[in-house]
């Protein structure tokens, strides 16, 4: 196991957290999957919440939004964000990881707060377009950052490649807020 990765996403994982972790039981070891590393279980555990939360905020924008072009873009990328959240629970239920958010109320890069959601949800028009569009980059580019931390030091090749596609997906999504 490569040790420095497994740390490097976990220390950026809380350290973006800004509430304090709430102490977790850990899951029985005998359970989870043995060709499932903790890097993987680390990005599986992070990546679902992010994307449930990115989904919860798209659905904002057919009544909040009164520009096409950010309809267009918040549903394309529903598209593609529901596909990859089915692929990631199918991986977590694979390894036999928990299903509980370990991140809930954590203040973490690329999510928003439940505070900041529920303001995005009151916005309308040109001011929610901005937020929502400010959202969009700041999910695209920390779940690209974190999924490097699963290229390069998961061990099941299922997650690996997701991890690959989703890097590559998010890389391209980005450029084209640009």
């Amino acid at each position: 196991m490569r040790l420095f990765p497994l740390l490097a996403l976990v220390a950026g994982v809380l350290g973006g957290c800004g509430a304090q972790p709430q102490p977790q039981p850990p899951a029985p070891a005998a359970s989870v999957d043995p060709a499932f590393n903790p890097t993987d279980a680390a990005w599986l555990g992070l990546m679902i919440p992010m994307d449930e939360q990115f989904l919860k905020i798209l659905a904002f924008a057919p009544t909040n939004s009164t520009d096409p072009a950010v309809r267009r873009l918040a549903a394309n990328l529903t598209v593609s964000h529901q596909a990859e959240l089915k692929q990631l629970i199918a991986l977590r239920d694979r390894a036999h990881l928990p299903t509980e958010n370990a991140h809930f109320g954590h203040d973490m890069p690329g999510m928003m707060t439940e505070d900041e959601v529920t303001a995005l949800q009151q916005l309308r028009g040109p001011a929610f377009d901005k937020v929502l569009r400010r959202e969009i980059k700041d999910h695209l580019d920390q779940s690209a950052l974190v999924t490097r931390s699963e290229k390069a030091a998961g061990q099941e090749p299922a997650v690996k490649q997701l991890a690959t596609t989703i890097e590559k997906t998010r890389t391209t999504q980005s450029a084209h807020l640009r």
